[in-house]
């Protein structure tokens, strides 16, 4: 039998964390199991450098819990197998690699390995599916205070049509990808992106491959002052078929890249939120590397 620790936020599902994580057993089948409470973990190398040996991890969760887990681990060096059930509200990263909802935990070693960084307010983040800002930023920044209130229609969707009938203001971006720059009037869209999707299943850069032998990124902005085309934009957003409005979408990739507003606005990375961003830059790992 094989040992297993299983990574969960009590939090999580609604207070339902311990419960959710347990669902894995049945899967996983007769092993060794070990629950632990992410939110008590202090050192991950520390935590990670006492298992015992032979021991691999089960990290339950969503897109949020994956960007804690890779910005406090060496993902690069781990050790240990890592293995993911996705159990979260948004499942981008399970969605972008075909991996059903709550079914037996994969190993994802390969996925976390060479992430881009982002730079934010001086401080450098891995991110596993995507960093934006604008609309974006504004849709996760007020679903999560939407869920603070207990408020039930708290999803990407709801929020985003209460943005596009006037509750968000679009700004103008500046662009550099590897030192071009390009300047959007009217930008409702400026993430950066890893993966095809963010927001829970918007299909933002649908040739974005994330383990691409270039590990380059795309930069999608979305730009327009017409109300009607931009309904229309965001409505084939779910399929990616915005991508076909080529006067209003414009899709660049690349490994270095900065982003600025013309006014502050909330950011998401993988769905966390960090407050009135004007700026950001991103470097892929292939950038780094070569640097």
């Amino acid at each position: 039998m094989k040992n297993y620790i299983i990574l969960y936020n009590p939090h999580s599902g609604g207070g339902k964390g311990l419960n959710i994580a347990k669902e894995i057993e049945p899967l996983m089948g007769k092993h060794n199991y070990i629950y632990q409470d992410m939110t008590k973990i202090s050192d991950y190398e520390s935590f990670l450098s006492q298992l015992p040996l032979g021991t691999d991890i089960i990290l339950t969760g969503g897109d949020g819990t994956l960007n804690s887990f890779i910005n406090n681990t060496d993902c690069d060096n781990l050790k240990q197998k890592l293995y993911f059930y996705a159990s979260g509200s948004g499942n981008d990263f399970a969605r972008d690699i075909k991996y059903p909802k709550r079914t037996k935990p994969l190993c994802i070693n390969d996925y976390v390995k060479n992430l881009p960084t982002a730079k934010i307010k001086d401080k450098v983040y891995k991110f596993i599916n995507c960093v934006g800002s604008g609309m974006d930023g504004y849709c996760c920044a007020e679903v999560e205070r939407l869920r603070s209130l207990g408020k039930k229609r708290a999803n990407y969707t709801f929020v985003a049509i209460k943005g596009l009938l006037g509750a968000y203001k679009p700004c103008d971006a500046t662009v550099t990808v590897d030192g071009v720059t390009k300047t959007y009037k009217h930008a409702w869209l400026v993430p950066t992106m890893n993966g095809r999707y963010f927001g829970g299943g918007f299909m933002s850069a649908p040739q974005q491959d994330r383990l691409n032998i270039n590990r380059s990124l795309s930069t999608v902005a979305m730009y327009s002052n017409n109300f009607f085309h931009i309904v229309v934009a965001f409505l084939r957003l779910m399929k990616g078929k915005h991508t076909k409005m080529k006067w209003m979408t414009d899709i660049t990739e690349g490994h270095e890249i900065s982003v600025r507003l013309s006014k502050p606005a909330p950011l998401q990375l993988d769905g966390e939120i960090i407050g009135e961003v004007s700026e950001y830059t991103v470097h892929s790992a292939k950038s780094m590397i070569t640097a």
